[in-house]
């Protein structure tokens, strides 16, 4: 018998929210409420909100202003997009999730990495590093952002351990799917000193791994993941 498919928490808010529009509750051009609103009216949790959110944006139907709030698009073929939207949603995998999940497994990896890196994986480590500072520092979100999954993937691989490195690379391939690349952009683009900020994390990171710091380095890469999960999902500048 073929395995019925999963609907994620996302699609399900995404239809509410898509029914309240064809309904007129939410009519073209109009605001919609707080993603906090939303959350406690559906009863679920902010980061579904925004990832449904996230969705709707990518196809058109909710444009977001930042500093003011999520609007409904103006001229909406709603039938056409509705499917696009539940098709991105059952296609992609939580960013919430994932951040959880790598938060969980890179803070133990790293301490593995350190053990048993030698000279020339401290030297790779260094190197990627190194190019990602200039890049973020030029201000290129795009190459910073694929930069970074190359230093998380290098800190994987001086585990030496083929299972860690093969999970952490599939979570890092996971960033490619739409649903990621538009909740990265309106992270990065509505707030430009993210990258300084993740610059001096990842520095820290960089730093004790160098020192062969197991203490500093997890506490460093906590700091990373709470700190994304923190300003992806309450990002005042887009939605209260």
């Amino acid at each position: 018998m073929p395995q019925a498919k999963f609907k994620s928490k996302g699609a399900i808010i995404a239809e509410q929210i898509l029914l309240q529009i064809k309904s007129g509750e939410y009519p073209a051009g109009s605001k919609l409420p707080a993603e906090r609103l939303i959350a406690e009216q559906i009863g679920v949790s902010r980061p579904s909100v925004r990832e449904a959110i996230s969705a709707l944006q990518i196809v058109g139907i909710i444009e977001s202003h930042p500093g003011d709030g999520n609007y409904v698009s103006q001229n909406l073929s709603l039938d056409d997009l509705s499917l696009q939207v539940k098709n991105i949603l059952e296609e992609s995998d939580s960013p919430y999730e994932i951040l959880q999940a790598r938060k969980v497994i890179e803070t133990g990896s790293v301490r593995m990495a350190i053990r048993e890196a030698n000279n020339k994986d401290i030297e790779t480590i260094n190197a990627v590093w190194g190019e990602k500072y200039k890049i973020g520092r030029a201000g290129d979100y795009k190459a910073y952002t694929e930069l970074g999954k190359e230093l998380h993937l290098a800190i994987a691989k001086a585990t030496k351990n083929r299972i860690i490195i093969s999970v952490i690379d599939r979570l890092l391939n996971i960033t490619g799917q739409p649903l990621w690349q538009n909740m990265r952009r309106l992270y990065y683009e509505n707030d430009p000193t993210r990258i300084e900020q993740m610059l001096d994390i990842h520095d820290r990171i960089v730093k004790a791994i160098q020192n062969r710091n197991s203490h500093e380095a997890i506490l460093a890469l906590e700091a990373d993941f709470d700190t994304v999960i923190e300003q992806l999902y309450n990002m005042k500048s887009i939605a209260e």
